[in-house]
């Protein structure tokens, strides 16, 4: 009985571990990772991986444009729309876009499915922040569409917006580095009059 092995004999798929859409399952996470996939989630199917794998370097390249955040948009949804400030009517203020994300009705009464959860909403808000430009704001807005028939000729289409502004607000709180803190950053307070202890002390 042999005690070793060529280590040329150990099957190993070298011609196809750095390819993203022939590697292994288990090989897959490891490549996106090392190929600076910004974004992964385990719920994908695999062709959504292997895509957002062997596109990572282009998508780099496009990141901050509108381009970017379609491309984010579409993985979540086909549906989803991407309306910028000059399209808007009437027109929004510069530098702002909505993304306008349509609910279908439950039973004809109530919005149901994935897209009406609030942690759809979440993801949706998550990724576009990663790609958008730095300094446009978005505003997610939840888009109902009712159908019901007009006579005999037509379907009128009523339209309800939810709107969810996502506005930057400013943090107001002390400049904590001017102040005496902790081993774990909280900062320390005087005794007598409880106010904080700064480092002109």
């Amino acid at each position: 009985m042999e005690a070793g092995v060529r280590a040329g004999s150990i099957a190993t798929p070298v011609d196809v571990i750095d390819d993203p859409l022939n590697c292994p399952d288990d090989v897959l996470f490891w490549l996106a990772w090392g190929l600076s996939v910004d974004s992964w989630d385990a719920d994908w199917s695999e062709a959504d991986k292997r895509e957002a794998t062997a596109t990572s370097y282009a998508f780099h390249r496009i990141k901050g444009t509108r381009l970017a955040v379609e491309t984010v948009l579409a993985r979540f949804d086909k549906l989803i729309k991407l309306v910028e400030w000059h399209e808007a009517e009437p027109r929004r203020a510069p530098n702002t876009f909505e993304v306008v994300l349509p609910l279908v009705l439950d039973n004809g009464t109530a919005p149901g499915g994935r897209r009406s959860t609030a942690a759809f909403a979440e993801a949706i808000i998550r990724e576009v922040s990663r790609v958008k430009p730095l300094r446009e704001h978005m505003t997610l807005v939840h888009a109902l569409t009712l159908d019901g028939s007009v006579g005999v000729q037509g379907v009128a289409r009523g339209f309800i917006e939810i709107r969810q502004d996502m506005d930057l607000v400013a943090d107001t709180s002390p400049e904590w580095d001017f102040y005496l803190q902790t081993e774990t950053g909280e900062p320390l307070l005087d005794a007598t009059d409880g106010s904080y202890l700064d480092t002109s002390l």
